[in-house]
């Protein structure tokens, strides 16, 4: 029988590492009260929390503790916590997981044995890498689906982990790659064994098997019924906790630069969505120019040059989510600020209405009334059958509008011109390709 003491004594011993060697991780680790749950296979969080079955711990030295502790520390810091929403569970925390790898090398930490790592998934998004996971399982199975369908028609012995995040979705992901020989990802080929002595079970796509390591879970005040409000309260307070632990490690010479980007993208104040609209679409515009009259601004050095006289655009294409989702208040606001930029345009507007399917589709141009939308549909949500239409027309536009909520993981490969989100204030995903500009 593991003594609790002698556990208690090694976890803490692996935080004041952290504290010692690696001082944003340990005061991140430090906010968490530590909890002894023998029903869980290694460590998670939940932003609150960090539980530990005892028996893995006393089978792992202190500096596997301290990395899987950092792991942890990562998806706080990346807020994977707050993030999930409906999705599987299981498959976003091996989308995570995936998320944080290459920024737990750089930290300096060996990637714990078993730990998925693929250097295609490094710098993106947990959202990006569940879209991807999510297709590969579309194309094995049929494609198509909620995840509870999917979920529902693979085995049940194929969970990777255990406790609260455990759905079997996650196995039928694809799997990572091993890890670079001779470097910081080199681990263990085999994995740990948890406390209730389940053995690895490999996937379907390789033989490296297709777990998890750690375990990321929603937030305890995540119940589905919030209001935005308090889910609002929740990103600013872990947004201060992150930055106070990372300006500290900042003055200690002792901050991984990439994770340093990051934590600054995810903190940096947003400009007003309108100015950000404006300058996407204007800067695909080209300038005319007349001779007659000719720019007033160099008259007075004798200078003749043209003038400005319009500015052409081209073919725009926007589509609407008519998934039932969209906030037609957004809308409203978005189609008069749209209506705006265009009319200083010469363009022509393909609008396409689309929830698992284009619906409708209509052009406008200046000539025609202010623009007024009112979507219909109601159905799942797909985004690669817009794209599909956009190139299925032979359009080349000048740039992509794409409002929507983000609530979808069916993403088309990224096309050859500018693709712009329009999303809710309220929106935590990411796209895998794009910008995005967030209304409010």
């Amino acid at each position: 029988m593991t003594a609790p003491d002698a556990v208690g004594r090694k976890l803490v011993r692996a935080r004041m590492e952290l504290v010692l060697g690696h001082p944003f991780f340990g005061a991140m680790a430090l906010r968490l009260a530590p909890l002894a749950d023998a029903s869980c296979r290694d460590v998670w969080t939940d932003g609150v929390t960090l539980g530990y079955n005892p028996l893995y711990v006393t089978e792992r030295s202190e500096d596997e503790i301290a990395a899987i502790i950092a792991h942890e520390i990562l998806h706080l810091a990346c807020e994977h916590h707050l993030r999930r929403k409906d999705r599987d569970k299981a498959l976003w925390n091996r989308a995570c997981d995936l998320a944080v790898a290459a920024l737990l090398v750089e930290a300096g930490f060996t990637l714990p044995p078993g730990h998925p790592f693929e250097a295609t998934q490094a710098g993106k998004p947990a959202e990006a890498i569940y879209a991807v996971l999510a297709g590969e399982i579309d194309q094995r199975h049929g494609g198509g689906g909620t995840d509870a369908a999917k979920t529902s028609a693979l085995p049940a012995d194929t969970a990777p982990g255990g406790g609260d995040g455990d759905t079997p979705l996650a196995a039928k992901a694809g799997q990572a790659e091993p890890a670079p020989s001779g470097s910081a990802l080199n681990g263990q080929d085999k994995q740990p064994q948890s406390a209730s002595g389940d053995q690895d079970r490999a996937g379907t796509l390789g033989q490296t098997p297709s777990r998890s390591i750690g375990e990321v879970r929603d937030h305890p005040d995540l119940d589905g019924q919030r209001r935005e409000s308090e889910h609002r309260d929740l990103t600013d307070k872990l947004r201060q906790d992150v930055n106070q632990s990372r300006r500290a490690a900042s003055a200690m010479g002792n901050m991984p630069a990439g994770l340093d980007r990051l934590l600054a993208e995810l903190a940096a104040p947003r400009l007003d969505w309108a100015a950000l609209l404006r300058r996407f679409i204007l800067a695909r515009a080209v300038s005319d120019y007349s001779w007659s009259p000719p720019s007033r601004r160099h008259i007075h050095l004798g200078l003749y040059l043209p003038s400005p006289r319009s500015m052409t655009l081209g073919e725009v294409a926007l589509v609407l989510d008519t998934s039932g989702s969209v906030d037609e208040e957004l809308l409203a606001a978005f189609c008069a600020e749209l209506g705006s930029i265009l009319s200083a345009c010469e363009a022509s507007l393909h609008v396409y209405a689309c929830d698992a399917d284009v619906s409708e589709a209509t052009v406008y141009s200046r000539a025609d009334p202010p623009l007024a939308l009112t979507p219909r549909g109601g159905g799942g949500t797909d985004y690669r059958p817009a794209f599909a239409k956009v190139e299925a027309d032979g359009l080349r536009p000048a740039c992509l509008l794409y409002f929507t909520d983000l609530q979808c993981d069916r993403f088309p490969e990224e096309p050859a011109y500018p693709v712009l989100w329009i999303v809710p204030k309220t929106a935590k995903e990411r796209p895998p390709f794009g910008d995005v500009v967030q209304l409010d």
